[in-house]
């Protein structure tokens, strides 16, 4: 007897006023600037009147600090599990965030968040602080400690764990701005993952200790 399997009906849930504001202001935001953003113009792409958006944000800015805060949380997601125990780690973690870090900023409200970030970093410290501390020192340092944790286990050769951390980090960094702003153009990004990957893979053939 063949037993028919249940088809589920189930929508996903319709967002809320809240979550509909949120989100047309990153889309308004990252296309059109902070600044060049009203909250009139902000009301009218999602349907309501504009009073209705203090029910939800008591200004503009809140909205903005809102979508800072949940890129901030996003960006957490780059560490692998692994992470949380240096004793057990391998030079192979270096791929695995690099891979998560970019399966995040490609995601659509990343993305665009992204590129917020980017145009408001010299005017507003929310957005230098996520520049400098998220995408800049944070991965740097957790690279530094994971290469002196991997230095002293002599799971890797004996090199300045300051000088290969930075030698990874900033090489990373600049070929993430490439993807970003290639994926913005339009144009191929098969050629920057390609550069990514050989980044990645030159590091860690010239970081692992030789079986002996």
């Amino acid at each position: 007897m063949e037993v028919k399997k249940k088809v589920s009906n189930m929508k996903s849930p319709t967002p809320s006023t809240k979550e509909r504001i949120f989100d047309v202001s990153i889309d308004l935001f990252s296309k059109k600037g902070y600044n060049a953003v009203s909250i009139r113009e902000i009301a009218r792409e999602v349907g309501i009147r504009e009073s209705s958006i203090y029910n939800h944000y008591p200004s503009k800015d809140a909205i903005l600090d809102a979508i800072f805060a949940y890129f901030e949380k996003e960006m957490m997601k780059m560490r692998p599990p692994e992470a949380g125990n240096l004793d057990k780690i391998t030079p192979d973690i270096f791929r695995e965030r690099v891979n998560r870090t970019l399966n995040i900023l490609k995601t659509p409200k990343m993305e665009q968040i992204f590129r917020i970030c980017s145009n408001e970093q010299f005017r507003d410290k929310r957005a230098r602080k996520i520049i400098l501390y998220n995408l800049l020192k944070e991965p740097h340092q957790f690279t530094e400690k994971v290469l002196q944790k991997m230095l002293e286990s002599k799971l890797i050769k004996p090199i300045n764990p300051k000088i290969l951390s930075v030698e990874f980090q900033y090489p990373i960094y600049s070929l993430f701005l490439e993807y970003m702003l290639s994926r913005c153009e339009g144009t191929p990004i098969d050629v920057v993952e390609e550069k990514i990957s050989n980044h990645v893979k030159h590091f860690l053939n010239t970081i692992r200790r030789e079986i002996e």
